[in-house]
């Protein structure tokens, strides 16, 4: 084994174009190279120097570094500049993705200080690389002889770090790292950008955003100048009711606080009861802090000029808690799931730089909502290919009753089995009429239900998803439809109590083991950062990873009750502040981890199933997957798609899955 870690120095932005660009980029140099073999004291490298031995013999094959995937492409420029060998992407392991398997931080800082390991990373590194990294206003770089050292010794502390926090985590599975070089041959496949659509849309984003300030403005006669900050929620909460109110507190480390975040802009949205006016703000402030701008902005900024593909989108366990993906730079995960009918026509208008209410006017939707339902049509295939793209159709309310493993969850996975229709079904017992008789607006109501209440949410959680499906209605009328989806579901409320239950018993008698439907609860002391560590251990075999977990006696308005915490190693502790922020643990989020991770181990095997298939998998996104293929290919493309989709894998036996291949001209839905 051996530990990597470079400092390199470019005229190309790593933050805003990418290591893909910027390792490819002619004017990035390496500094120098720390690596350490087998644990030893690490050792320096500079250019100029000889090649070490233990790299010219390659005797050993697994290379580690703090987020791979840069060390990798660097390696491209020792291999044609510096006659290193060839390393092949298997051989590079990522001590960043071992963390993130543990659930601990992405960011090296970050973990080897939640770990509380001994070797930390110096806080020297931001100004050392603003200085020697970044080229100056002529052009040329700084080489002054005394700030190389301090980067020298810089870059050595790295591998140090680096190797204290890879002992403190758990070692990732074969099957975990084969997650981890599927989605890196993904992120070198990259995808294709419409290049001209993303550019037009930037222009008339930006347009738009100023005059939605405008407005916003013009509706607090003054008192408000921008889209979002203290004085848009000030003015907005003065003039709610108070139990309007309620809807934005949000509880962060132990503190009571209101946001107006966007999914608590989107509970406020859903209510039909708000101020008229109260209402537009909001709205014109949620449109303004769309992120429709940076993420065209984005896809021009990392889109390779040679082919205007983007490399290195997915993130691999980039859900710490659950081990989803994420994405990051383009961002596809949060694009929004619906695109404009026919994105030919809108990409047209966008080129020839319609005038901006002719737009308004002919396609029904504001500016902003126009570009952010063309953020998926904006991917396209090569040229003279196609895309393939299957997704299964409600995975998580399919693998949320099948986990329960109780005759309750067997009579909804029915439903499923035998294509009935759940929203419609789901309206029916909340509004007491047969399903034949529902309508399309309470259709929509038991959709929001179907996704909002399996995981203990209140009328909050079915607020804030209302808006997204144009269902509005009073906070009293979505207490109603909590209270009729848990009657009509006693299988949810069974598992989250018996996913609580099992904590509790696991955090009491450590090293026991206690099921939750299909899931095993167990803690292991003297781990991680201390304490007791829970694990979830899932059908599939993968871990889900608390740290620090224990119970803790608590006040509340009922009196003093038991809560489960847990350490948050998402969260990062103020600059005074030694321990790190804890989270409260229940029944329905540990239920809800327990479903979005059995979900992404679906997604993850049907990823190295595709990749073993050679099918050339572009983009995906939570339940969906894009293949892009040649028309020779297209049919054998596609039945393999679909066989992989449609049949799950041994230990999801009993799991229906359902996924419709289809052939698209641009990334949509």
């Amino acid at each position: 084994m051996i530990s990597i870690d470079f400092e390199t120095r470019s005229k190309t932005n790593l933050l805003t174009d990418g290591v893909y660009n910027y390792a490819s980029c002619p004017s990035t140099e390496i500094i120098c190279m720390a690596y350490s073999v087998d644990g030893v004291a690490p050792e320096l490298w500079l250019p100029g120097d000889l090649v070490p031995a233990v790299f010219a013999s390659q005797t050993h094959d697994h290379y580690y570094a703090w987020n791979a995937a840069f060390e990798r492409l660097i390696w491209d420029i020792m291999v044609c500049d510096h006659d290193f060998p060839e390393i092949p992407l298997e051989q590079w392991y990522c001590s960043a993705y071992a963390s993130r398997c543990s659930n601990m931080p992405a960011a090296l800082g970050n973990a080897a200080r939640c770990l509380n390991v001994e070797q930390q990373k110096s806080d020297r590194g931001h100004a050392l690389i603003k200085l020697l990294c970044i080229p100056l206003a002529d052009g040329t770089f700084c080489k002054d002889p005394k700030l190389l050292e301090e980067m020298y010794d810089y870059c050595l502390q790295d591998v140090r770090a680096e190797q204290s926090t890879l002992n403190q985590v758990r070692a990732p599975t074969d099957d975990e790292w084969e997650d981890y070089f599927t989605n890196e041959r993904i992120n070198d496949r990259g995808v294709r950008i419409d290049r001209a659509l993303a550019a037009g849309a930037q222009d008339y984003a930006e347009e738009e955003v100023e005059d939605l300030v405008a407005q916003i403005e013009y509706l607090t006669d003054g008192a408000v100048v921008k889209a979002r900050g203290e004085k848009l929620k000030d003015w907005v909460v003065e003039r709610l009711t108070e139990e309007q109110q309620k809807l934005l507190v949000k509880h962060r480390g132990g503190e009571k606080m209101l946001s107006l975040d966007k999914y608590n802009r989107a509970r406020l949205l859903a209510l039909d009861d708000i101020d008229p006016t109260v209402a537009e703000v909001i709205e014109c402030s949620d449109f303004a802090q769309r992120s429709s701008v940076g993420k065209f902005n984005n896809m021009l900024l990392r889109a390779d000029p040679q082919d205007d593909r983007v490399r290195g989108a997915f993130m691999a366990n980039g859900a710490a808690a659950s081990g989803r993906y994420s994405s990051r730079g383009l961002q596809v995960h949060n694009f929004p799931r619906d695109s404009m009918a026919d994105p030919e026509a809108v990409r047209q208008d966008i080129i020839d730089t319609i005038v901006h209410d002719d737009m308004v006017d002919f396609f029904g939707a504001n500016i902003m909502t126009i570009l952010s339902h063309m953020l998926r049509p904006a991917l396209i295939p090569a040229p003279s290919k196609k895309f393939l793209a299957a997704d299964w159709s409600a995975i998580e309310g399919r693998v949320a009753p099948w986990l329960c493993n109780d005759s309750e969850g067997e009579k909804k996975l029915q439903l499923y089995r035998h294509g009935e229709p759940i929203y419609e079904i789901a309206a029916g017992r909340i509004y007491y009429k047969g399903v034949e008789d529902v309508t399309s607006d309470e259709r929509q109501v038991g959709k929001v239900a179907e996704l909002s209440l399996q995981f203990g949410g209140g009328e909050n959680a079915f607020l804030g998803m209302a808006r997204n499906y144009g269902v509005r209605m009073s906070v009293v009328a979505a207490k109603n439809v909590k209270l009729a989806w848990r009657a009509a579901n006693p299988w949810a409320q069974h598992i989250w109590a018996d996913c609580e239950r099992a904590i509790m018993l696991a955090i009491r008698k450590p090293t026991q083991t206690y099921k939750a439907g299909r899931m095993v609860y167990f803690t292991v002391p003297d781990i991680l950062c201390g304490g007791l560590t829970l694990f979830c251990q899932l059908p599939c075999g993968r871990l889900l990873t608390y740290p620090d977990t224990r119970i803790e006696v608590v006040d509340s308005e009922y009196g003093t009750r038991n809560q489960i915490t847990y350490l948050r190693s998402a969260f990062l502790p103020k600059a005074t502040e030694k321990a790190w922020p804890r989270s409260s643990l229940w029944g329905g989020l540990a239920f809800q981890n327990a479903v979005q991770a059995t979900a992404a181990s679906l997604l993850r095997g049907a990823l190295r199933q595709c990749d073993a298939a050679g099918l050339p998998v572009i983009l995906h996104v939570h339940d969906e997957i894009v293949v892009e293929s040649t028309p020779a290919q297209l049919g054998q493309h596609r039945e393999r798609l679909a066989g992989i989709m449609n049949n799950g894998p041994e230990w999801a036996a009993g799991l229906p899955l359902q996924a419709e291949v289809k052939t698209l001209d641009r990334f949509g839905k």
